[in-house]
């Protein structure tokens, strides 16, 4: 048996060295989030309870040519309790460190938003369809899955703490429409983004801001999408502390949408112990496609704060809270306004 072993080991190495194609490096990562939320809505006298498991495992595939270009991509397998097989597209990354993001590129402005310390935790109130504030830095940042982003190596046109991207994506065959009632569909895109940082004195300051202009197919539309977004972080020793500000003109559906969303946050590290707390506010003017909007605006408060506690490796903790104001066309909407908590753990792998 010993011998069939070590021919068998010897056939295979052959095999290898034949010349037939390898297999390139693969990695996979993920976490579980299991957890309790609750929910106290202003439209309501009593609490609700829900359990709270979400999933998430990614595969990343990638190797080397023997010019030193790095090929990679990678697939979602399930994403926050939403099985999928979502594939990430293509990148190449050059020798000189820049890279260039092929299908599924995304937006130059969205890679370059601030992460602004904010409540973590699966605790919140869903929002009523009829409320189209803004969500994030990000929002109204769409691309089409058809398209580029390049993104330049670090320390970019000689200055330190520089980089850059400028994407583009297309959707020449989209089917032109007409009408109010019309949704609409996001025909082509282009965006750009930059980021700088730089030390001053014991602490690290990083600048982000991004510009998206984007087409849509339908004729009767008003306005184009045109959005940008601005901010900044300053980490000092343990604390993190940002703010972040987004405005301009979306579509989605079958309206037109001109918001602004504002958030500021802060995170302190104390050992195994993570506090963050943050703040975000939003507004948008919606109407029907080619409507003039109206004087009415919905709006989204939201007020945070949460700990995370390490348990062990890649065990973490959670403890989280909000409270949530929603207007939608200048009304309260009690069933989408109130506060929400979530105790829970993170499992990654």
């Amino acid at each position: 048996m010993k011998k069939e072993l070590l021919l068998a080991t010897a056939l295979a190495s052959t095999v290898g060295m034949a010349g037939i194609a390898e297999a390139a490096s693969a990695t996979f990562s993920g976490h579980t989030r299991v957890g309790m939320e609750g929910e106290n809505p202003d439209s309501s006298s009593s609490d609700t309870l829900a359990e709270k498991q979400l999933n998430n495992f990614n595969v990343s595939i990638s190797e080397t040519t023997d010019a030193g270009m790095k090929i990679a991509t990678g697939f979602t397998l399930t994403d926050e309790g939403g099985a999928e097989s979502n594939a990430s597209g293509l990148t190449l990354t050059f020798t000189d460190g820049s890279s260039l993001q092929l299908i599924e590129a995304g937006s130059a402005a969205s890679a370059h938003a601030v992460s602004v310390p904010s409540a973590g935790g699966e605790q919140g109130i869903s929002n009523t369809s009829t409320n189209r504030s803004p969500t994030a830095l990000t929002m109204g940042a769409g691309s089409n899955n058809v398209g580029f982003d390049y993104a330049t190596a670090a320390d970019a046109f000689g200055i330190d703490g520089f980089s850059a991207n400028a994407s583009a994506s297309f959707n020449s065959d989209v089917g032109t429409t007409n009408g109010a009632a019309k949704t609409v569909t996001l025909e082509n895109s282009y965006a750009v983004g930059v980021t700088y940082k730089t030390t001053a004195g014991d602490s690290t300051v990083t600048l982000g801001m991004g510009y998206n202009a984007a087409d849509y197919n339908n004729v009767a539309a008003t306005k184009d999408g045109a959005v940008y977004h601005v901010g900044a972080t300053m980490v000092t020793g343990d604390l993190t502390v940002g703010a972040g500000y987004m405005s301009g003109d979306y579509l989605a559906e079958n309206k037109q949408m001109s918001g602004s969303y504002t958030s500021v946050g802060a995170k302190y590290v104390s050992g195994d112990i993570t506090f963050n707390v943050g703040m975000s506010t939003a507004d948008a003017k919606d109407e029907s496609i080619g409507v003039a909007a109206t004087s009415a605006e919905d709006s989204n408060d939201v007020v945070g704060a949460s700990v995370d506690y390490v348990v062990a490796s890649g065990v973490t903790g959670t403890l989280g809270y909000k409270q949530h104001d929603s207007k939608s066309e200048g009304s309260d909407v009690s069933a989408a306004s109130g506060s929400a908590w979530y105790v829970g753990a993170t499992v990654s792998f």
